[in-house]
C-alpha cells in the first residue's frame, strides 16, 4: 500500500498531477483532442511545468462519496463511515478505479512541485484558454442522497482546508489573467 496517490501525464510541453474528482475526466478528454500522445507518469520532470486542478475539499468528499458508492451498489447505510477517510492506495487496483475517491487531496501534491494550481471553478475556462475546448460535464451513475453529518465531515477535512486554502492565496493559483501557462 502506498500513502501518496501520484500519477502525472506528461506532453512534451508540460506535466498533468491527477487528482481524482477534480475534473480529471475533462482535462483528460481535451488534452486528448490537442496532444496525439501523452503518457502517463509517476516521475515528477522538473524541466516541464507542473499544474494540477484543485477542489473545495467538502465538495470533493461528497462528489467522491456518491460516485464510490454507485460504483459499489451501496448506500452510505451499508458502510463503516469511518472507511470514508482513508487515503492509502493500492497500485494494483488503482487502475481499476478502486481507489478511495472521497479521499483526502493532500497526498496527491506532497512533493509533487507544482508550478500552478487551477481552481475547479475555473477549470473551463482554463481549458478554453489552453487547449481550445470546453469543460465536459460529467454525469454520475445515480443520483444518491446522502443524509450526512456535515459537521463531522468538516472536522476530518481541517488539513485539505488549511492546505486548499493556502494555495487559494497563494500566487500559484491560476487566474485568466496568467495567460497560457503551458506555452
Amino acid at each position: 500500500m502506498f500513502f501518496q496517490n501520484v500519477e502525472f501525464f506528461e506532453t512534451d510541453k508540460f506535466q498533468y498531477l491527477l487528482i481524482h474528482k477534480n475534473g480529471s475526466s475533462s482535462v483528460l478528454q481535451c488534452m486528448g483532442k490537442v496532444f496525439e500522445d501523452y503518457t502517463p507518469t509517476f516521475d515528477i520532470n522538473l524541466d516541464k511545468v507542473r499544474w494540477t486542478v484543485i477542489r473545495d475539499p467538502y465538495e470533493r468528499f461528497i462528489s467522491g462519496l456518491k460516485y464510490d458508492l454507485a460504483l459499489q451498489n451501496l448506500e452510505l447505510k451499508d458502510i463503516n463511515k469511518e472507511d470514508l477517510y482513508q487515503s492509502l492506495v493500492n497500485i494494483q487496483k488503482r487502475d481499476k478505479g478502486k481507489i478511495n475517491h472521497a479521499g483526502s487531496q493532500v497526498p496527491y501534491l506532497i512533493n509533487t512541485h507544482i508550478d500552478w494550481y487551477v481552481d475547479i471553478k475555473d477549470l473551463s475556462l482554463f481549458l478554453k484558454m489552453h487547449f481550445n475546448q470546453i469543460k465536459y460535464e460529467n454525469v454520475g451513475r445515480k443520483n444518491i442522497e446522502l443524509n450526512i453529518n456535515k459537521e463531522e465531515i468538516m472536522k476530518h477535512l481541517k488539513l485539505d482546508y488549511y492546505v486548499y486554502n493556502t494555495i487559494k492565496n497563494s500566487s500559484c493559483l491560476w487566474k485568466w489573467q496568467n495567460g497560457n501557462i503551458l506555452c
